[in-house]
């Protein structure tokens, strides 16, 4: 089977998932065969919240703890991330690249690289075109990777963009649907008050100076709302409040 004829059948596959995990499953396992790597990221930063940070593994490898995972400003200091922060180049890269460029690895970028057990041999695959702040995929291995696997990733840039949107909308229409009735979620008055910041875009600094508690404690309040609201992140969460009638349509998010 040629690679034409497998995306196309990776595509079928992606497009008829009965559920956004398989979806999500399908995309990042089509990633690493085509790249020959053994772990796929999903990283998602929020240009609203410098403190929003979405994250997720699929790997053929131990994968590391959760809580050893990189948090937002670790992400943001990643030199993949400065190097789309500061350029118009959304095209696939490699860190070896930038590394031999001059973007080099600060003390954090290491410590953080050796608590997940990784290398340098890291290959983007952007899906925000418009975006400052990196939204996309990272692929990883060992052996590092090679000029072909960079160009048939840049060559697929455009499918695998439509598939990952593919799957974020799935994502979010099976939220919609499984959302839980009014009356089974309570908030507290706390949590209402945190939700209504949330809404107005505020990031987690500014309601914890704002309620006079501290991020940790407004971190573990969002935690709460998202288990609630049975949603994913900042957006999903305010969302699912604006159907379930916790918020009125059309709250500022900025």
């Amino acid at each position: 089977m040629d690679e034409q004829d497998r995306w196309i059948r990776i595509a079928a596959e992606i497009l008829n998932a009965p559920l956004p995990t398989v979806a999500h499953e399908l995309l990042a396992d089509g990633l690493m065969r085509q790249t020959h790597a053994n772990l796929a990221t999903r990283i998602g930063l929020a240009p609203a919240d410098p403190d929003a940070l979405t994250i997720s593994v699929e790997a053929r490898k131990v994968v590391p703890p959760r809580e050893r995972w990189p948090v937002a400003a670790q992400v943001r200091a990643h030199p993949l991330s400065q190097y789309y922060a500061t350029t118009t180049d959304r095209s696939p890269v490699r860190l070896t690249d930038l590394v031999a460029a001059g973007w080099g690895l600060d003390d954090d970028a290491h410590d953080a690289m050796e608590a997940l057990g990784i290398t340098e041999h890291q290959l983007t695959l952007p899906c925000q075109p418009h975006r400052r702040d990196f939204d996309g995929w990272v692929v990883l291995n060992e052996d590092g990777f090679s000029e072909q696997d960079l160009a048939a990733l840049t060559a697929l840039q455009p499918l695998l963009v439509g598939l990952d949107r593919h799957v974020a909308h799935f994502a979010e229409w099976a939220a919609v649907r499984d959302a839980p009735a009014p009356d089974a979620v309570a908030l507290t008055p706390r949590e209402h008050v945190v939700l209504r910041l949330m809404a107005a875009g505020s990031t987690a600094e500014a309601i914890a100076a704002r309620l006079a508690i501290s991020p940790r404690t407004v971190h573990k309040h969002q935690e709460h709302l998202y288990r609630k609201l049975r949603a994913s992140d900042r957006l999903s969460a305010v969302l699912a409040a604006q159907r379930l009638g916790l918020l009125p349509v059309g709250s500022p998010n900025r």
